[in-house]
């Protein structure tokens, strides 16, 4: 009875283990790019669908962070920011950079290899889609 119970158990945890990792499973940028150069030319609208919207949860948590440290910049348009308020979100802004490396360089890599396919054309200049993914995705619509 006690191997069964120990069984069941190892059972339980496995499953939530694979669940958990499937639903929090962030797409890792590098290999969207990379996928994108090997495959992109073959792909779908759809298929360029899906590779966008990985990458654009790929990028989440740095568009996040970055969208609150533009908030400390708030109320300034029109009028001269405060020289130490700028230099602070400049340095913030300079730190988010060193965290998440290389990532402009990989969305620029990826556009630029969806612009050099149909389909993936398509779906980079679709303003409608990538506002609704915005939306999906709890990101600022003018990115």
């Amino acid at each position: 009875m006690k191997k069964v119970l120990v069984g069941m158990l190892a059972l339980v945890m496995c499953l939530g283990m694979v669940s958990c990792s499937k639903e929090s499973a962030t797409p890792n940028l590098k290999d969207v790019v990379e996928k994108a150069r090997a495959e992109g030319a073959n792909w779908s609208v759809d298929e360029w669908k899906a590779a966008m919207k990985d990458c654009m949860l790929a990028v989440k948590p740095m568009m996040l962070e970055m969208q609150e440290i533009m908030k400390g910049l708030e109320g300034t348009e029109g009028e001269e920011a405060d020289g130490a308020k700028v230099v602070e979100v400049m340095a913030k802004m300079a730190e988010i950079q060193k965290k998440y490396p290389d990532y402009e360089n990989l969305m620029n890599e990826f556009e630029e290899i969806a612009k050099g396919t149909d389909n993936g054309k398509k779906v980079i200049e679709d303003d409608a889609y990538a506002k609704e993914l915005a939306k999906e995705l709890g990101l600022p619509e003018d990115l």
